[in-house]
């Protein structure tokens, strides 16, 4: 996780592919889904496609796209520890439909 904070942080410095066309709402949707599927509360998945996602699409972002998606960021990750019953349940949901395309499918489906 701190390879993806410092990737959105300090994008111009980061070499990757660029994800040509991702808009600014993906890639802030894209760092909530990554904090989601790291999450040991909720059941940890597979983060590697939606981390090479972020690393990839950061550096077409503006910087304050780039701080609202390491807030969302964060805030996803402390929701996402401490939820118990109906906010875990609608934690998980979120991660397994809106998260899909960017953890992949099949990760989400468990």
């Amino acid at each position: 996780m701190k390879t993806v904070l410092i990737a959105l942080v300090a994008a111009g410095s980061i070499a990757g592919v660029a994800h040509a066309g991702s808009s600014d709402k993906q890639f802030v949707e894209a760092s909530r889904c990554s904090a989601l599927a790291a999450s040991e509360n909720l059941g940890k998945l597979d983060t590697t496609a939606v981390e090479a996602f972020l690393r990839g699409a950061a550096a077409e972002q503006k910087q304050s796209t780039r701080i609202e998606a390491v807030t969302k960021m964060n805030n996803a990750r402390k929701k996402a520890d401490s939820a118990d019953g109906n906010a875990k349940l609608k934690l998980i949901a979120e991660r397994d439909q809106i998260c899909a395309p960017y953890i992949g499918s099949a990760q989400a489906a468990r």
